[in-house]
């Protein structure tokens, strides 16, 4: 009855701890702290920061949600000097396409 999913080669969710997705469109990825977060735990923070009026912020590490692109890649970029695996993946991936 309570059996947990098996882990899946992306990880787990650092919100909920289940399995992410195999699917990248039901997962979101935020360039802030590189984590990936599964599309449940992110829709229930954006929509109990909308209930409450708040500014909309990373489920995990808080940060404001970047405005532009140009923030992102400022934080993509903050990342990959960080040495973050996560973050060197998405710039060569970025990069070859």
């Amino acid at each position: 009855l309570f059996k947990q999913p098996e882990s899946s080669y992306l990880g787990d969710c650092p919100i909920c701890c289940l399995p992410l997705p195999l699917d990248p469109k039901k997962s979101v990825s935020y360039f802030c702290c590189s984590k990936v977060i599964c599309n449940g735990c992110n829709i229930a923070n954006v929509s109990r920061e909308y209930k409450q009026k708040l500014n909309i912020r990373c489920p995990f590490c808080r940060h404001l949600y970047a405005k532009s692109e140009e923030e992102n890649e400022r934080r993509r970029k903050k990342r990959f000097e960080a040495n973050d695996p996560f973050a060197l993946r998405e710039v060569g991936r970025k990069h070859f396409d």
